[in-house]
C-alpha cells in the first residue's frame, strides 16, 4: 500500500525526492493468528499467564523481534488524541523511531512529515507501537524491517482485536490465554467473515469501537488526574476540576462494564442466537390478511392530553398515505426497533434520542410533522432560537447516528450530531434531505456531517449543515445536489474526490475556517505547476465536477472559497470518517478513494499555536484512518502482479509468506476501526 506526501520543505536529504511510501500488509488465517499469539503467551510452557503478565510476555517478544531504533514508519494519530490536541482527524504522520520502549510497548517517534501545513506538533512524540506502520523503503538497508513489520502486525492484531479494555482488571489467578484466546480469535473471524447477521454484527462492532474509545479516554483522564494531583495550586479550584474528572471516570467505567457484560455473552456462539432474539425481536403480528408488509407507517407520539393527541394525528393525516397500515409508537427508538427499513416514520416536534445500528433503505422515510423552515431561520440568524422543533440525536457517544445503504428520504428534521463522530453515512443509493438541519459540535475538529460512498446520489433541498470538521464528504463517482442549501461554520464545507459531481443551485457555503469546497483532482502534476489552485469567484472555475445554477454564494471561507489539489498519484478506498461498526461490515464494492499528498511542517513547541491549530482545517479525504480497525483491501487489476507485490512486500521469514492468502484473495491491512480499499481504477499504480 502506498501513501503520497508532497514535500514543500527540505526535511532530510533522503526524503527529498520520495513521492510514495509503501507500508507492509498482511492477510492471515484464523489458525495462523492463533499460533502466533500462542507462541508469544506460551513461551514458558506449563506456566499460566495471568492478565497482568500478558503485557510482559509481549514486551519480551518485542525486545527480541523488533529493531530498537532507526526505522521509518507512518503514525496514525488516534481520534481521541486528535480531539485532545484539537487537530483534524484523521491525521497521518511520517517519521523515524528513535527508540523502542520495550516495557511500555511504545516508541519515541521523531516527526518528519505531516499531511497538512496547518498542523503543528512537537518534533518528538511517544506513541504506541500498534499505531505505527513501518515503511518498506528504509534509509538504512541494514535494518531487518520485514521482521519488525511482522512483529508490529502481531502486536497490533492482538491489542486491537483480541485484548479487551476490561482485561486489564481481570483476575490473575486464571490463565488468560487458556480462558480467552481461542474464543476471542474465533469471535473476531466470525465478525470478519460475516457469519453473524448484519444487524447483530453491526451491534457488536459498535460496542467494540465504543469500548476502545472509552479505554483511550480513560487513559487520558487518568493522566490528567495524576498531573493535577501533583500540581495543585488553587486547592478549591483543583478540587472542583478533580471531582468533575472523577465523575467522568466513573461514567466511563460504568459504561465499559455494561459493554463487557454484553460482549461476554456474544463471544459464546450458542448464546448469540438467543441474545439476538431478545435484543432484536421480530414482530410478526403486523401483517393483516391481504395487505403487503411494505405498506406501513409508524407514527411517533408524545405524552399529552386527548385533544393534543387528536390535533397531532389530524396533522399527521395530511402526510400519510391512507392505504398504509398505521402503528402508533411512544418513541422513535421503539419505532426503529419494530419497523422495517422500507417503512415510513413520522415524528412530532421535540427531542428524540436513538441508538440505531441497522441500515435504512428500501425507499423508506423519516419525516416530522412540522412547519419549521431551517434555511429561513438560518438566514435570519435565528436557528439557535428555534423552539419545539423535531430533533433526532444519539443516546450515547456513538460512531454514527444513521447509516443508509439504499433509497431514503429525510424531511423537516434536525439531526443533532454532537454526540457522534459521523452524522449520516451513505453507503449507496439515492438519499434526499428536504428541509433538514445537521448540526455538529463547533469545538470539535474531528466530526463529519455526511459521508458519501461511491455510486450514490445525495440531494439537499432547503437544508442547513453547520459545525463539522467536514460538512459533506463525497467520494469518487458520487453525485451531490445542493439546492437552496446552506453549509456554514465548518472547517471544510464540502470535499469531493475526482469523478464526483456537485451541482450548486442557489446554494451557499459560508464562514468555513479553512476551505469552502475542496476537490481532490487527478490532474497531471506536470500540467499543474502548483500542487493546489485556489479560487475566490466560482464563475472562474471551469471544471466538469462542478455545475452552478442560480445565485450561489461563497463568502468568508478562511483560506479560499474553492481549492483544487492537483497531481494525486494514488487514491485509496477509505471510510476514514467512520468507525469499526461500519468498516468491518462495509461491502467490497464501495470505492471511497483518498489521496494522501500534503505539505510538511514541524514545530518544536505548539503551546503558542494551540488556538490557531484548533481552527485549522484539513480535508479529510487525504487521510488514512480512524479508531480501532483500518482494514485496507488492495485490489490489483493483474493478479500476477499483485501476487508479486505481496510476496516482495511481506516479511522474509518463511512463515510470513506462507501466511499470505492465495492470489485470488486480497491483502488486508488492519489498523484501527476504519477500512481503506484501493479500487480497480488505481490498482495498476500499486506496483509502481
Amino acid at each position: 500500500m502506498c501513501l503520497c506526501f508532497e514535500k514543500k520543505c527540505q526535511i532530510k536529504p533522503g526524503y527529498a525526492n520520495q513521492a510514495t511510501m509503501e507500508v507492509y500488509e498482511f492477510e492471515k488465517s484464523l489458525l495462523t493468528r492463533m499460533q502466533e499469539i500462542s507462541t508469544v503467551l506460551g513461551a514458558r510452557e506449563g506456566i499460566p499467564v495471568g492478565a497482568s503478565a500478558v503485557r510482559t510476555e509481549w514486551a519480551n517478544y518485542v525486545e527480541i523481534a523488533i529493531e530498537p531504533t532507526g526505522w521509518q514508519a507512518l503514525w496514525r494519530v488516534p481520534r481521541v488524541l486528535c480531539e485532545d490536541l484539537a487537530i483534524p482527524f484523521p491525521t497521518v504522520i511520517m517519521g523515524t523511531v528513535e527508540q523502542v520502549l520495550f516495557d511500555e510497548l511504545k516508541a519515541t517517534f521523531l516527526v518528519e512529515a505531516v499531511q497538512d501545513d496547518d498542523v503543528h506538533l512537537p518534533e518528538r512524540q511517544t506513541v504506541s507501537l500498534e499505531e505505527l506502520w513501518p515503511l518498506k523503503d528504509q534509509e538504512n538497508d541494514a535494518l531487518n524491517v520485514d521482521r519488525t513489520a511482522e512483529c508490529v502486525d502481531r502486536l497490533r492484531f492482538f491489542y486491537q482485536h483480541i485484548w479487551m479494555p476490561w482485561d486489564n482488571d481481570s483476575d490473575d489467578d486464571v490463565d488468560w490465554a487458556g480462558k480467552h484466546l481461542e474464543s476471542r480469535v474465533k469471535f473476531y473471524y466470525d465478525l470478519k467473515n460475516k457469519t453473524m447477521s448484519k444487524r447483530l454484527s453491526s451491534h457488536v462492532l459498535a460496542l467494540l469501537a465504543e469500548a476502545n474509545y472509552i479505554q483511550k479516554k480513560r487513559e487520558l483522564l487518568e493522566m490528567e488526574i495524576d498531573e493535577q494531583e501533583e500540581n495543585e495550586e488553587d486547592a478549591e479550584c483543583a478540587d472542583l476540576t478533580l471531582n468533575s474528572k472523577v465523575t467522568d471516570m466513573m461514567k466511563l467505567h460504568l459504561r465499559l462494564n455494561a459493554i463487557k457484560n454484553e460482549i461476554d455473552i456474544l463471544e459464546n456462539p450458542a448464546m448469540r442466537e438467543v441474545y439476538e432474539k431478545v435484543r432484536f425481536p421480530e414482530d410478526d403480528s403486523a401483517f393483516e390478511a391481504g395487505l403487503e408488509v411494505t405498506a406501513e407507517a409508524f407514527v411517533v407520539t408524545h405524552v399529552g392530553t386527548l385533544d393534543q393527541q387528536m390535533q397531532y394525528l389530524n396533522e399527521a393525516k395530511r402526510y400519510i398515505d391512507q392505504r398504509k397500515i398505521v402503528r402508533i409508537c411512544d418513541s422513535l427508538q421503539g419505532a426503529l426497533d419494530r419497523c422495517k427499513s422500507s417503512d415510513d416514520l413520522y415524528l412530532p416536534p421535540g427531542k428524540h434520542q436513538i441508538k440505531f445500528l441497522e441500515y435504512l433503505n428500501s425507499a423508506g422515510s423519516l419525516r416530522a410533522i412540522s412547519s419549521v423552515n431551517f434555511v429561513e431561520a438560518c438566514e435570519r440568524e435565528k436557528l439557535q432560537a428555534l423552539e419545539d422543533i423535531p430533533v433526532v440525536s444519539s443516546k450515547d457517544d456513538d460512531s454514527i447516528l444513521l447509516t443508509i445503504d439504499g433509497d431514503y428520504c429525510f424531511e423537516n428534521i434536525m439531526l443533532d450530531c454532537a454526540n457522534v463522530r459521523t452524522g449520516v453515512l451513505v453507503k449507496r443509493g439515492n438519499v434526499t434531505f428536504k428541509n433538514c438541519c445537521l448540526v455538529g459540535d463547533p469545538k470539535s475538529t474531528t466530526k463529519q456531517g455526511v459521508v458519501v460512498f461511491g455510486n450514490s446520489t445525495v440531494r439537499f433541498e432547503n437544508s442547513v449543515i453547520q459545525h463539522f470538521s467536514t460538512g459533506i464528504y463525497s467520494n469518487q463517482n458520487c453525485t451531490i445536489q445542493l439546492t437552496n442549501t446552506i453549509v456554514q461554520s465548518c472547517i471544510n464545507g464540502l470535499e469531493v474526490l475526482r469523478g464526483g459531481q456537485i451541482a450548486f443551485t442557489a446554494a451557499q457555503i459560508n464562514a468555513c475556517k479553512s476551505y469552502g469546497v475542496i476537490l481532490d483532482a487527478d490532474d497531471d502534476a506536470n500540467e499543474s505547476h502548483e500542487p493546489r489552485t485556489t479560487y475566490t469567484n466560482y464563475a472562474e472555475i471551469d471544471r466538469p465536477e462542478f455545475r452552478f445554477t442560480g445565485e450561489c454564494a461563497f463568502r468568508g471561507n478562511g483560506q479560499a472559497n474553492f481549492v483544487v489539489f492537483n497531481g494525486a498519484e494514488l487514491d485509496f478506498n477509505s471510510s476514514c470518517f467512520v468507525d469499526q461498526m461500519v468498516t468491518a461490515a462495509a461491502d467490497d464494492d464501495l470505492p471511497t478513494n483518498v489521496s494522501l499528498y500534503q505539505s510538511l511542517d514541524m514545530d518544536e513547541d505548539i503551546s503558542g499555536d494551540e488556538d490557531e491549530d484548533a481552527d485549522s482545517g484539513m480535508d479529510g479525504g487525504r487521510f488514512f484512518n480512524d479508531l480501532d480497525v483500518i482494514r485496507s483491501i488492495v485490489v490489483d487489476g493483474e493478479q500476477q502482479q499483485r501476487g508479486e507485490n505481496l510476496d516482495h512486500g511481506s516479511s522474509t521469514d518463511g512463515d510470513v509468506s506462507s501466511e499470505l492468502e492465495s492470489e485470488d484473495e486480497v491483502a488486508v491491512i488492519e489498523i484501527d476501526d476504519t477500512v481503506i480499499e484501493i479500487d480497480d481504477s488505481v490498482a495498476g499504480h500499486v506496483g509502481e
